[in-house]
């Protein structure tokens, strides 16, 4: 879940082809890292050669923003310029002789100097946690329907050597389109629990998202009850093999993934518990809210408290847009206008230092997901639970602030008593031990998924599932 008005907040764009002058694309391809010297914001620029190409995605840390691509890429052996359409940004820089820095500028709405460093260290291909074979268990492709016509879900299965009694558990995961590992910047925390979770004797399915890796589907049109259909539909998959016990199927969902986790617990479902991990237990406004409250405050560079209630005042008019029951393209129209006329209100340092002025970022808000994700509130299904959950959070996580979604599930516990919640200090969004829990520090952090948090879920599954 990520805020809004945040440089490249959206999802990524596909890969363009890349033009280029040069067979030396040796010279530039790998990970780049500078600061855009007047705002002090971090960039990070990977540059890969693919058949012949160069591709080019980048980051923005301290935005929380990945993986944006270039649309087109040209390099001469010494001058690189790369352009991103979506965001009308472009940069153009000279690589150094020696091959160690590219001197250059960043062109968006105004010029920026960006310098850039070679920081290979930045893109971990292989995480410390990352499994590595021998693996002590089976593991088995699969692909089975989804939870509408046209879907098919693609995902690894895998089970411990004593199958006999063992819980199995489907895995969901957070917003955006994710691959069966939810891979982001860098970690994979699913390959990293189905490792451990199926090497202490617990079965893991988990799969691509719809419309995305291996999964058919169109993901552009779908909502969090979509995702809740396609997990209900891998529950089915399960239980219709004769080595799984069909009484010990559990699903863990992580953020939206937890929304999930909600949605068919307490709605007949035929699963055994549930894990929610950092997932709301209040609406996705009431989140939304807070989450871009909580990241602007925590930037590296000082933001006035009334700028902060500026912003919430300018979601707020376009969460009325986005809910207006109108076609998409009059939907669009409106929360443009909307847009428009609230950003009035804000000078030109203010507009350029949270990037305002990237009328493009409005498109998401009016989405059938976000539209969705806006009014989904969980705490009806949560109160119709019927089966045991564990819900965990870490207390510097950002993006779904325990402090706003343990109270109610407290609250809702104090009715039925079948949630166990645990809040685990020093641990961000993405469970990791982190500093300050913005998701800059995502890719920095080494460890992917805390061990701790890893041995609770073990212990629990293994006892309620």
């Amino acid at each position: 879940m990520t805020p809004l008005f945040f440089l490249g907040c959206g999802p990524a764009n596909d890969l363009s082809e890349a033009s280029f002058d040069s067979v030396a694309h040796h010279r530039v391809v790998g990970v780049w890292e500078g600061s855009l010297a007047q705002v002090n914001l971090r960039i990070v620029v990977h540059i890969a050669d693919e058949e012949g190409a160069l591709m080019v995605r980048f980051d923005s840390p301290d935005q929380n923003a990945y993986g944006i691509a270039a649309d087109s890429v040209a390099f001469d052996s010494v001058r690189l310029s790369f352009r991103v359409d979506s965001i009308n940004a472009s940069y153009t820089g000279t690589l150094s002789d020696d091959g160690s820095t590219i001197q250059g500028r960043w062109e968006q709405s105004l010029v920026l100097d960006l310098d850039l460093k070679r920081a290979d260290k930045y893109s971990v291909q292989h995480r410390k946690q990352n499994p590595t074979p021998p693996f002590p268990y089976e593991i088995e492709d699969v692909v089975f329907s989804g939870g509408a016509p046209g879907v098919t879900l693609a995902g690894t299965l895998t089970l411990p050597a004593e199958t006999d009694e063992a819980p199995v558990v489907v895995l969901v995961t957070g917003s955006g389109a994710h691959d069966r590992d939810e891979t982001i910047v860098g970690h994979k925390p699913f390959w990293v629990l189905a490792d451990y979770l199926t090497r202490q004797g617990i079965g893991v399915l988990r799969y691509d998202d719809r419309g995305f890796g291996q999964s058919t589907g169109n993901i552009a049109t779908a909502t969090t009850a979509d995702f809740a259909d396609d997990a209900h539909a891998a529950v089915s998959y399960l239980g219709s093999r004769t080595d799984i016990v069909t009484s010990r199927i559990g699903v863990v969902g992580h953020s939206e993934g937890g929304n999930v986790v909600s949605m068919l617990a307490g709605r007949e479902a035929p699963i055994a518990c549930g894990v929610l991990m950092a997932a709301p237990a209040v609406s996705g406004e009431h989140i939304h809210q807070r989450q871009v409250r909580l990241i602007i405050e925590r930037q590296p560079f000082p933001i006035s408290a009334d700028l902060i209630e500026k912003l919430a005042a300018m979601n707020r008019s376009l969460y009325r847009a986005a809910r207006t029951n109108v076609g998409l393209d009059d939907r669009r129209s409106l929360a443009r206008d909307a847009y428009r006329s609230a950003l009035q209100g804000f000078d030109e340092v203010e507009r350029k230092l949270l990037y305002l002025d990237d009328e493009v970022q409005v498109d998401a808000i009016v989405t059938d997901w976000f539209r969705y994700f806006l009014d989904y509130d969980p705490r009806d299904d949560l109160e119709a639970l019927k089966i045991p959950l564990l819900a965990l959070y870490g207390a510097l996580d950002l993006q779904v602030p325990p402090e706003q979604s343990v109270p109610v599930l407290e609250k809702i516990n104090a009715q039925h008593g079948k949630i166990e919640i645990m809040t685990f200090p020093e641990l961000n969004h993405l469970f990791q031990h982190a500093t300050t829990g913005l998701p800059s520090e995502y890719a920095t952090i080494e460890e992917t998924l805390a061990l701790d948090v890893m041995r609770t879920m073990k212990d629990w599954i293994l006892a309620n599932c």
